[in-house]
C-alpha cells in the first residue's frame, strides 16, 4: 500500500473518530434539552396539566434513550475496529437517535395533544 493511501485511510479514520465524539456532545446536549422540557412542565405556577401527566412517563424514557447514545457513541470512538464499521455504527446510532427526537418533539405533542385531545394548558 502506498503511504498517500496509508494517509488517507488514517485521514479517514480521524474524521470518523471526531464524528463520533461530536456526536456524543450533542447526544449529552440533546439529553439536557429533553431533560428542561420535563423538569419545566407545571413552569411557573406548579400547575400539571392532563397533558403534562401523560406525557411524564415516556419524555422520562426518551431522556433516558438520548441520554445513552452519548456513552454509545464514545464506545464507538475506542472500539478497535475498521473505519467502514465505525462509520456504519455511527450512521446507525445517528439515525436511531433522530427518530427517538422526532418522537419527543413531534410524535408525542400529536399523539397526546392533537390525538387524544389532553389539554396542555395553552388556551385562552
Amino acid at each position: 500500500m502506498s503511504d498517500s493511501r496509508k494517509d488517507a485511510g488514517a485521514a479517514l479514520e480521524a474524521v470518523a473518530r471526531v464524528a463520533c465524539v461530536v456526536a456524543a456532545i450533542a447526544a449529552l446536549f440533546i439529553s439536557y434539552l429533553a431533560a428542561g422540557d420535563l423538569y419545566l412542565a407545571g413552569f411557573p405556577d406548579g400547575h400539571l396539566t392532563d397533558y403534562d401527566k401523560a406525557v411524564e412517563t415516556p419524555k422520562r424514557i426518551l431522556l433516558w434513550v438520548e441520554f445513552g447514545f452519548a456513552p454509545l457513541f464514545l464506545v464507538l470512538v475506542f472500539l478497535p475496529i475498521g473505519t467502514r464499521i465505525r462509520a456504519a455504527g455511527l450512521l446507525a446510532a445517528l439515525i436511531v437517535l433522530g427518530l427517538a427526537v422526532q418522537l419527543q418533539l413531534v410524535g408525542l405533542p400529536w399523539y397526546f395533544g392533537s390525538h387524544l385531545g389532553l389539554d396542555n394548558g395553552i388556551g385562552g
